[in-house]
């Protein structure tokens, strides 16, 4: 995720007024709902993206969710698994 992207993207984030930094799903599936993509494939971009699987995303997640989701509708195939190159510096182990 470019560095201009995640700025968009983290401008985006906070304006879900996330609470304690987390925005739940019923918060995030609008924004990704606007996408058109199919509900199959949101959900998809939901599991690759909530990489520590607490049903809610941080600020770096919803940055990939948003990434995936760009790069779905341009065409772009969904991944299986998340790229290591999208595995955020927080999240990695």
């Amino acid at each position: 995720v470019s560095t201009a992207d995640k700025a968009r993207y983290d401008e985006i984030f906070a304006s879900l007024a996330p609470q304690n930094g987390l925005v739940s799903g019923m918060g995030v599936r609008p924004i990704l709902e606007r996408s058109g993509l199919p509900v199959d494939t949101l959900r998809q971009v939901w599991n690759l993206s909530d990489i520590d699987r607490d049903g809610q995303l941080d600020s770096d997640e919803f940055a990939v969710a948003m990434h995936l989701t760009r790069e779905c509708t341009t065409g772009k195939a969904m991944p299986p698994t998340l790229p290591p190159d999208l595995i955020p510096p927080s999240k990695r182990r």
